[in-house]
């Protein structure tokens, strides 16, 4: 019996090290927190991965989404409407995680969309199914914290250069976080970004 789980054990190691594109997500995680089977298996059992076109819209305003999202190769772009007008909020590229962090924290209606810039493989967990796992697993609470750490993050650090940065900075900011930006995503929504318009965009382009 006990040869047998091991033999089932390994099989079920080999399957999931043969997926790349769990194995990238492995080794991003492996930079933050320990990556033990319990991990392993909630990645494999519970995370799904899929190909997005350009455009597609992964979370809608005004719903509750408790989706995490692991970007594996794309670019995606979170905004809202308000008052007829598109307003990107970020943008997150390879290696990066994003997820409503307004329903995750107080379980509320979303704010904000999330949609593709290009074709895009996404992994996606359900953060309600980890919160579950870390009640008997230290290393999911483990991977909790670094998710919910990220989004906090990325939150501070956006309302920080809303309040003290000037647009160029914000600008360069953005074009450190991700290099290939203006290849990948179009002015206008980097402009709205920035909260500026093109033609204020092109000044600071012309500038640096």
């Amino acid at each position: 019996m006990r040869r047998r789980c091991s033999l089932v054990k390994r099989l079920f190691l080999f399957t999931f090290v043969r997926n790349p594109v769990f194995m990238k997500l492995i080794q991003e995680l492996n930079k933050h927190i320990t990556v033990d089977a319990e991990i392993e298996r909630f990645l494999n059992e519970e995370c799904e991965t899929k190909v997005f076109d350009k455009g597609e819209i992964l979370s809608k305003q005004n719903q509750y989404n408790h989706t995490v999202f692991f970007v594996d190769e794309g670019l995606l772009r979170m905004f809202y409407y308000e008052n007829g007008k598109d307003i990107t909020t970020n943008f997150f590229s390879e290696g990066k995680i994003t997820a409503n962090i307004d329903t995750l924290f107080k379980n509320q209606p979303t704010r904000n969309n999330i949609e593709t810039l290009e074709k895009s493989v996404i992994t996606t967990c359900n953060f309600n199914k980890l919160e579950e796992l870390c009640w008997v697993s230290l290393t999911a609470a483990n991977f909790s914290r670094y998710i919910l750490g990220n989004l906090m993050i990325e939150m501070s650090r956006r309302i920080s250069s809303l309040q003290f940065m000037t647009a160029k900075e914000k600008y360069i900011q953005l074009l450190e976080e991700n290099p290939n930006i203006i290849l990948r995503a179009p002015l206008g929504m980097i402009a709205s970004y920035l909260g500026i318009s093109q033609e204020t965009l092109s000044r600071i382009r012309s500038d640096i």
